[in-house]
C-alpha cells in the first residue's frame, strides 16, 4: 500500500506544493509527477472524471511517486467512498460550510473507530493482497490526508468549530468562489479575503490542524507561504498548457518578424 508522501512532509513542517490535473490526461499527470510537485489533485469538481476515470489518473501519478488527491463533486458519502477505494491518498472537499458538514465527511473518509467508511479490499488496499482488512484500514486512517473548502462567507463564522473536528487535516481557502460570496467576484486579493485567510490560519493554528489556499501564480504561492499556509494548489495544467502554447505562438510570430 502506497505511502502518502505528501502528508508526511506536511508533518514534518515542510510546505507541500499541488497542482490542479482538471485535463484527465495520464500523460500531463506523469509530467507534473516528474516535474516534482508534491500532490496531484484531481479536479473531478469541475472536470468530467468519475471515479473509473480518476484510477487511471492515480495510477499514472503513483508510477512517478507523487501523491494523488482527488478534489470530489460533492460530500455525499458514496461519491467520498468510490474515489477512496480507487486510490486517493487525499480529498478536496467544496463548500464545507458548518461543523456538522465537516464531521459526516470525516466519518465518510475513515474506517472504524473514526468514521464508518464502507469495507471492502479495494484497488486502495492492493485488492486485499498487502496484509490484513483489519492492517489496512488502520492505514487508510491514517495515511488520508483531508481537507474541507472555506469558500463560502457562510463558512467563516463556523471556522473554529470546523478546525475542531477530528480528522479534518487541512481548511483550504478558495479565493475565486469566497469573492464571489462576498459580491466582490474576482477579487482574490481584496482586503475581505485576505481577512478571512488571516482567520483561516488563525482557527487552524489552534486546533493543530493546516491551513491550505489556491494560488495563480508562483509568485502568489511564494507569499501565501510566507503567511503560514502549508497546503498550497498552485495553478492548473490546462492553464500551465495553455501558457506554453501562447508563449510558443508568440516567439514564432516575432521570429517570424525578425526575419521580414
Amino acid at each position: 500500500m502506497h505511502v502518502n508522501q505528501a502528508k508526511q512532509k506536511l508533518r514534518s513542517g515542510d510546505c507541500i506544493w499541488g497542482v490542479f490535473a482538471n485535463g484527465l490526461s495520464p500523460e500531463l499527470v506523469e509530467i507534473m509527477g516528474l516535474a516534482g510537485f508534491d500532490f496531484i489533485v484531481i479536479d473531478s469538481e469541475h472536470a468530467s472524471s468519475t471515479p473509473q476515470h480518476n484510477r487511471t489518473l492515480i495510477m499514472a501519478g503513483e508510477a512517478r511517486g507523487v501523491s494523488m488527491f482527488t478534489r470530489v463533486p460533492c460530500q455525499e458519502s458514496s461519491v467520498i467512498l468510490r474515489n477512496l477505494d480507487v486510490g486517493a491518498q487525499g480529498l478536496l472537499v467544496p463548500q464545507v460550510n458548518s461543523r456538522q458538514e465537516a464531521e459526516a465527511i470525516a466519518r465518510a473518509a475513515r474506517y472504524y473507530p473514526e468514521g464508518f467508511r464502507g469495507v471492502a479490499t479495494p484497488r486502495a488496499s492492493d485488492y486485499g493482497m498487502s496484509g490484513s482488512i483489519l492492517d489496512y484500514m488502520a492505514h487508510a486512517n491514517e495515511n488520508l490526508l483531508l481537507a474541507v473548502q472555506c469558500e463560502n462567507i457562510a463558512c467563516v463564522e463556523h471556522l473554529d468549530e470546523i478546525a475542531a473536528v477530528p480528522g479534518i487535516d487541512v481548511i483550504f481557502v478558495g479565493p475565486f468562489d469566497l469573492s464571489q460570496s462576498m459580491g466582490i467576484p474576482g477579487q482574490v486579493n481584496a482586503p475581505g479575503i485576505h481577512a478571512v485567510a488571516a482567520q483561516v490560519l488563525d482557527a487552524t493554528a489552534r486546533h493543530g490542524k493546516y491551513a491550505g489556499i489556491f494560488a495563480s501564480t508562483v509568485e502568489q504561492a511564494l507569499a501565501y507561504r510566507d503567511m503560514g499556509f502549508r497546503y498550497i494548489i498552485v495553478g492548473t495544467d490546462m492553464k500551465y498548457f495553455a501558457s506554453a502554447c501562447k508563449e510558443a505562438v508568440r516567439a514564432l510570430h516575432a521570429g517570424e518578424g525578425e526575419q521580414s
